[in-house]
């Protein structure tokens, strides 16, 4: 015998839109990052291999990143290559508002 039930819209849909969209902005952010050259820059991965690999001023270090002003171009490439596993633009003067 037929029943009628209920259906519920997908809850995870939501979920699923806002991590494509943020995915999607943080590749297009890194992809810019690597046709311009940065005032200053956000690196993430392990920050002793990071420092030995960017030239510039360091801004700031964590446990995973590693924040500094890059003094020639390509530096960002090289970034990548000392193994960098995403390498994004600092927001404003540099994390902390350091300048």
């Amino acid at each position: 015998m037929p029943t009628i039930t209920d259906r519920h819209p997908r809850r995870g849909l939501p979920v699923a839109a806002i991590a494509g969209a943020l995915g999607g902005w943080v590749g297009v952010t890194a992809l810019t990052t690597l046709a311009i050259q940065p005032e200053t820059v956000v690196a993430f991965g392990s920050p002793m291999a990071l420092a030995s690999s960017g030239d510039g001023a360091l801004v700031s270090a964590g446990r995973a990143y590693l924040v500094l002003r890059p003094a020639a171009p390509g530096a960002v490439r090289r970034l990548y290559a000392g193994g960098a596993w995403l390498v994004l633009p600092a927001p404003g003067t540099g994390c902390l508002g350091a300048r």
